[in-house]
């Protein structure tokens, strides 16, 4: 209060009226949007600076040095007068109190937006750095392979065969070439004409020895598909006799590899197969039908053991049902219940005796 005038009676505050409780949720929800959307901007901005090139960067700083600088403020005006700062008062939304769904649902998808935005931005700067490597490695190669170049050029003027060396050229043919190249372009070449067409002809002679390797290198490419391709189907067929073999030496007794071959014939192949090739890379040779189907039984049986599967039970045979015989009283008047079987089929005057006899020692029976 000492910059008050004497006299001067303060400014009263402000009376800050009642706000509803739910308006003052989706304040403090906007107010969270803008922090937010401040956030992202100052990402943004760093961005920029970070993928600003060091060019720009040092023209940036060298306009800001040539620039004048601004002149200071004159201490002869009077001071500003500082109004008296008010802070709006508001109380704190209850926590029990949320806002209405229309209003979460929206900030919630403002908040997942801004961080999908965040990790596209982290992502982008992740990519901007693997590029500026890769650009990095790649200007290096390329200096050092430009060194080489003027190296080589620079050690052609005192020592050509040794520039010719670092080229690739250093068998008696090369240099032989390269002399009858060279020979016509000096002053001595120039003068006799035999030289010319003597380089005409070591021209096409080295072309038509080019193709010769190139004719060449495509017949043993093409030899190395064949062999391949041989070779392939020669195994591929010994593979599939091996398991129509183990197939049929699969025990007659229930077994795993039976009832899995009985439920998916593929299957049981694949998994022999599997088996198989583990045997021959462990023990350096092709192993027999036997040994592969003990090996499955053997690891089978301990898997299914461990998941607590009573693997007897499950291979033991289910028991054949003997139907039972018909009851030896029966309301049928013309059944037969006694042990003489009935031969053929009876006829009518047999049936009807058979129905007179059954009603005789029913009627006895009940009597």
């Amino acid at each position: 209060m000492a910059d008050v005038p004497v006299g001067a009676v303060p400014a009263p505050e402000p009376v800050t009226p009642a706000v509803p409780k739910l308006v003052q949720a989706q304040q403090a929800k906007a107010a969270k949007l803008a922090a937010v959307n401040a956030g992202l901007k100052k990402l943004d901005a760093e961005m920029a600076t970070k993928t600003e090139s060091p060019e720009a960067s040092v023209e940036t700083a060298a306009a800001g040095s040539a620039a004048k600088p601004a002149d200071p403020p004159s201490t002869d005006a009077a001071p500003a007068k500082k109004e008296p700062k008010v802070e709006a008062k508001t109380e704190e939304p209850a926590d029990d109190e949320t806002p209405d769904p229309k209003t979460a649902k929206a900030l919630a998808q403002i908040d997942k937006q801004a961080k999908r935005f965040r990790e596209e931005q982290a992502k982008a700067r992740a990519d901007f750095e693997l590029e500026r490597a890769e650009f990095a490695r790649e200007r290096a190669e390329f200096k050092k392979a430009q060194g080489s170049i003027d190296e080589i050029a620079k050690l052609a003027k005192t020592n050509p065969a040794a520039a010719l060396a670092k080229l690739g050229l250093s068998s008696e043919d090369d240099y032989e070439h390269v002399a009858r190249t060279l020979v016509p372009l000096t002053k001595t070449g120039k003068a006799d004409p035999r030289n010319k067409q003597a380089v005409e002809q070591l021209t096409k002679e080295a072309a038509l020895a080019a193709q010769v390797e190139d004719l060449k290198k495509t017949v043993e490419e093409l030899r190395g598909t064949f062999e391949t391709t041989a070779k392939e189907q020669q195994t591929k067929a010994f593979v599939e006799k091996y398991l129509d073999e183990a197939v049929k030496a699969i025990p007659a007794e229930p077994t795993l590899i039976g009832k899995l071959h009985a439920k998916s014939p593929e299957k049981a192949r694949q998994a022999l197969l599997a088996i198989g090739q583990y045997l021959e890379k462990a023990n350096d040779e092709t192993p027999t039908h036997a040994e592969v189907i003990e090996a499955y039984e053997k690891y089978r049986r301990e898997e299914l053991e461990e998941q607590g599967v009573d693997v007897d039970a499950m291979l033991k045979p289910k028991a054949i049902e003997v139907p039972k015989p018909p009851p030896s009283k029966t309301l049928d008047p013309t059944a037969v219940t006694g042990t003489r079987p009935i031969n053929g089929n009876p006829t009518k005057a047999e049936r009807l005796a058979a129905a007179s006899k059954g009603l005789q020692k029913l009627w006895s029976e009940q009597s």
